[in-house]
């Protein structure tokens, strides 16, 4: 799609996803500062979700009133503990929170679009379509001994990487990346060297020449 100038339609919105412990985070705050962006981070505001009183009931009713703490990290965690070993517990949870957070996500992307480019941080993105809210998608993928090196400094073991990779990996299937198409573009980040900036950096410099900056509104 070609705009003004001959210059292609502009990008407004990045995608960055990738397994647990991939580099996501690294990659969405080299890309924001590059570009003088703005990280959206869809994990944050997933537990931003579940602290709605209207989700808390929610949570009350489907998984009983021993769900909750005072600690919404506690929280989290005892939902995870019960989720993650029962499907349909698990379907009904992302039925719940993923239109929630693609719909807050948008909203946000909405506000900066034309102004200031948004970098959607979400290992979710596929599942949650919220690549359809994205201009570029930005896949980072790691070799798994390097992501376990890296879970380990997050206080994880081997069984919950692996449990959270079970849940994840069929999104980063190659049938399912293709539907993705021509927007994806893949980094390798298995080096802890600072490669991953220099990586993003290079894409960066590549969609900057042809779509950056979008036509900047006043409002």
């Amino acid at each position: 799609m070609t705009g003004k100038g001959g210059r292609n339609a502009a990008i407004n919105a990045v995608g960055v996803t990738g397994l647990p412990c991939s580099g996501k985070s690294r990659a969405a705050e080299r890309l924001a500062g590059l570009a003088g962006g703005e990280v959206i981070q869809a994990d944050a505001l997933g537990h931003a979700v579940l602290e709605r009183p209207e989700a808390r009931e929610l949570l009350r009713l489907r998984l009983g009133a021993g769900i909750l703490a005072a600690d919404p990290a506690e929280t989290r965690r005892r939902i995870a503990d019960r989720v993650f070993s029962d499907p349909a517990a698990l379907a009904w949870l992302e039925s719940l929170v993923h239109p929630l957070v693609a719909a807050e996500t948008a909203i946000r992307a909405a506000r900066l679009a034309g102004k200031r480019l948004a970098v959607i941080e979400a290992a979710l993105l596929p599942v949650a379509d919220m690549e359809h809210q994205c201009d570029r998608v930005i896949l980072i993928e790691a070799e798994f001994p390097i992501r376990l090196d890296r879970a380990a400094r997050r206080g994880w073991n081997r069984d919950e990487l692996e449990r959270r990779d079970a849940r994840l990996a069929p999104l980063f299937d190659p049938g399912r990346l293709a539907e993705i198409g021509g927007k994806l573009v893949c980094i390798r980040n298995d080096k802890d060297d600072g490669r991953l900036g220099d990586e993003v950096a290079a894409v960066w410099e590549k969609w900057r020449q042809s779509h950056w900056p979008p036509e900047r509104r006043l409002d």
